[in-house]
């Protein structure tokens, strides 16, 4: 039980016997200690109130300071003839005081302390609390972005619920997704929650030197990485909004990236009510949920891509590409390139066949081409080579991946580079093609096509399998395959695998056994078990499966 702040010997004041006996009392007391007449003039304090207000030092009389901090205390006590309680941050010497207050037959009389300790405790309890509320939301938007994920959703639906559950979530204040032209960097309302018209009315902008590109929003879309913005009315890069953080309440504000595989599908935006509510802890799990949102959103892409009655097939030509990076001449000289797997944020794994003859200037090639670090051949035979190319961030395809479209097939042919992409039918064709022009100026839209897709069964595999491999099983499964694990003799082994994505060769193996059972499963389980609909899209039961 915590001891009494107010000691027994307050109820020895002048004039209840010795006066001197109780001053020194008094003056012995961890507790200031003082009297006040019938009119609040003060006629006695001991020596800890002269330090509590600090009087020595600024020379103002004890009595003008306890009016300038109690007065309101003191008259409410004498008034009602009750005891009162107050408490007031005393800013020169950065100390919370407390003051109780009990009115006698002439008078008050006051008990000051200093409360900073326990004041520390509360707000480090409420802190604690702050960030339990955040964190809670944060597991709340994960379970509903899966929950809408296995109901066959849109993007719209997937970009709402996390907004709405995040509005709704105590701590948060409103929430938001703005979309981003790859081309002109506008920035584009898409969802809101808790808040109408919020997006559209405020400056945003990606360019650092103008104020409205330098907030939070600003930087997560240049640096691809959460920003906060833990005080806002303080914060002087968030001057631009400030008036608004005023009128709408809130003091934090946080911008999450939307990315996956490089791709950056949008900004989610949240704010909250609480001074520094995006501590290094909340920030970390708030943060996945770009992660989350961006691998939901590519999902429901590519399964437009895939599934769709029609695609757009589109070809793209970059005349003289080899040039552009000063690299060998390549006439007569064919490479394609087959597939890209994405190792992490930093590296990817390209892989190509090429002729013997012309390995060389690939090789040549990847000491000009900048994202370009290595090449490795896999195999060699009947005169052609298949290559493994490591890269770091491939512009092309995480361009053409935020616009929901994959590569079909790419190549250098005789110096030019050309492409070939598909994207949905309902896709932004034009906004497509700036998005690579602003990449490579000199790529050359060449030809347009609406295609059907040849094998609805298989799309519909490669859906399923999409959903139920983890990333990391997707690019263990995609790298052992490409770079030759399954052929026969093989042309790398598990070790040499393993070592090309950092992870130990029993992890490798243990990966790539989880995807392969998950692929048997999809191929020989019953007959439902590649369909999209809600029903099979949710998890099993049956333990016999």
């Amino acid at each position: 039980m915590e001891e009494d702040p107010y000691p027994s010997e307050t109820a020895a004041l002048p004039g209840s016997g010795d006066v001197e006996t109780a001053r020194v009392l008094l003056d012995r007391l961890p507790v200031g200690v003082y009297v006040l007449d019938a009119d609040l003039e003060c006629v006695f304090a001991n020596d800890r109130v002269g330090e509590f207000l600090d009087t020595d030092r600024t020379g103002t009389p004890i009595a003008e300071r306890l009016r300038s901090r109690f007065d309101d205390a003191h008259e409410r006590a004498l008034e009602n003839g009750e005891s009162v309680t107050a408490d007031t941050y005393h800013e020169p010497a950065e100390t919370w005081l407390e003051v109780r207050l009990e009115p006698t037959g002439s008078g008050l009389t006051g008990c000051l302390r200093d409360v900073s300790r326990r004041r520390e405790r509360e707000r480090r309890f409420e802190r604690q609390r702050e960030r339990m509320e955040a964190m809670n939301g944060v597991y709340e938007v994960m379970r509903a972005i899966n929950d809408v994920i296995v109901t066959d959703a849109s993007r719209a639906e997937l970009e709402r619920t996390t907004c709405e559950t995040l509005a709704d979530t105590p701590g948060y204040e409103f929430a938001f997704v703005a979309g981003v032209d790859s081309a002109t960097g506008e920035i584009t309302q898409r969802i809101e929650a808790g808040i109408e018209g919020y997006v559209e009315r405020i400056p945003l902008s990606t360019d650092p030197d103008e104020p409205s590109g330098r907030g939070p929003a600003g930087r997560a879309i240049r640096t691809q990485r959460l920003q906060v913005s833990n005080d806002v009315l303080t914060d002087p890069d968030f001057e631009p909004w400030r008036e608004d953080a005023r009128e709408l309440g809130y003091r934090s504000a946080a911008a999450i990236p939307i990315v996956h595989g490089g791709g950056l599908y949008g900004v989610l935006g949240v704010t909250s009510a609480h001074r520094h509510a995006f501590t290094e802890e909340v920030g970390e799990g708030i943060g996945q949920l770009g992660e989350i949102l961006g691998h939901a959103i590519a999902a429901i892409e590519r399964k437009r891509a895939l599934m769709g009655d029609q695609l757009i097939e589109l070809e793209y030509e970059i005349k003289n590409a080899v040039d552009m990076f000063d690299g060998p001449k390549m006439t007569d000289r064919h490479v394609s390139f087959e597939r890209v797997v994405r190792v992490d944020d930093e590296q990817f794994l390209e892989y190509g066949v090429t002729s013997v003859e012309a390995f060389p200037e690939v090789e040549a090639l990847v000491e000009r081409v900048p994202h370009w670090d290595d090449v490795a051949i896999l195999d060699e035979s009947a005169g052609e080579i298949t290559f493994e190319l490591t890269i770091t961030s491939p512009p092309l395809f995480s361009v053409i991946a935020s616009h929901g479209g994959y590569v079909e097939s790419a190549a250098i042919d005789g110096g030019d580079y050309r492409m070939t992409i598909h994207l949905p039918e309902s896709a932004d064709v034009r906004a497509a093609t700036e998005a690579i022009q602003d990449v490579y100026p000199d790529a050359t839209n060449v030809a347009r096509r609406q295609v059907t897709p040849t094998n609805e069964s298989i799309a519909q595999i490669q859906d399923h399998l999409y959903g139920v491999l983890t990333d990391r099983q997707r690019t263990v499964l995609e790298t052992a395959y490409y770079a030759g694990f399954f052929e026969w003799p093989r042309h790398s082994s598990g070790e040499d695998i393993s070592e090309t994505l950092g992870i130990t060769p029993a992890t490798f193996h243990e990966h790539l056994r989880s995807a392969q059972q998950k692929i048997v499963a999809a191929v020989v389980d019953e007959p439902d078990t590649t369909r999209t609909d809600v029903e099979s899209a949710r998890p099993s039961t049956d333990d016999s499966s």
